[in-house]
């Protein structure tokens, strides 16, 4: 009998750890995404610059920003499949389940919003190309960025509801959940960037940096997770 007990552990401790490693990996890899698409984006595609200039570059930029789009909506599929390995590590009843799946929800409807933005911006650029009004090409870029903008609300109610939860499990270390509360604050920050022009336009400096911060607490997250879930099985 206790042989099977035994067996069934470490079943149970392989089973979080797959869970760990793949969120962990999924993680890492939907980060690193997010960053790549963000970073080919050309640096003079603003909103500020007209919707003819703005139509001209986009339709330039055709082939890389198509890719971008994809990687911005594969970056969101995979922060939800992180989101849901941490849910499954661990399970109802246990301190800070809830508050993981709280995370998890906030998590769905904060990449719902980016993959709607990802497909704005991806009918956009199409417009430019087919030579559609550049109004229509400006009204979906902008609508790409006013999805990042209201995203800002479920990041933050899934950040704060993953750092709370995650401590509380026992699966993350002091300096980790300070990052996630860096990640909290600026996107507090994040839902004043609505101007037309400067820092805190739609498109301006701080709502393109700002997500950085999440990204930073995400992939510290990841990496130590695998190891925080061994040491505690």
């Amino acid at each position: 009998m206790a042989e099977m007990r035994a067996g069934a552990t470490a079943i149970g401790n392989n089973e979080e750890l797959a869970w760990a490693r793949g969120g962990a990996g999924a993680g890492i890899l939907g980060a690193v995404a997010f960053l790549v698409g963000t970073g080919l984006i050309p640096p003079d595609a603003r909103l500020g610059a007209g919707p003819v200039e703005l139509s001209r570059i986009l339709a330039e930029g055709g082939d890389l920003l198509y890719f971008a789009a994809f990687l911005a909506i594969a970056g969101a599929v995979l922060r939800v499949v992180l989101f849901v390995a941490l849910v499954q590590l661990v399970p109802q009843g246990q301190a800070g389940s809830g508050l993981l799946r709280l995370a998890l929800a906030g998590c769905l409807f904060t990449q719902l919003l980016v993959a709607i933005g990802g497909l704005a911006a991806l009918v956009g650029v199409n417009g430019a190309l087919a030579g559609i009004d550049p109004a229509f090409v400006a009204f979906c870029w902008r609508a790409l960025w006013l999805s990042f903008v209201a995203s800002a609300v479920p990041t933050l109610l899934y950040t704060v509801s993953a750092v709370i939860g995650l401590a509380r499990a026992g699966l993350s270390p002091r300096w980790v959940s300070a990052l996630g509360w860096i990640s909290a604050a600026a996107h507090v920050v994040v839902l004043f960037a609505i101007g037309e022009t400067g820092l805190f336009a739609l498109d301006g400096l701080v709502g393109m940096l700002m997500p950085l911060t999440t990204i930073a607490w995400v992939l510290t997250l990841c990496a130590i997770l695998p190891g925080r879930v061994r040491r505690a099985n």
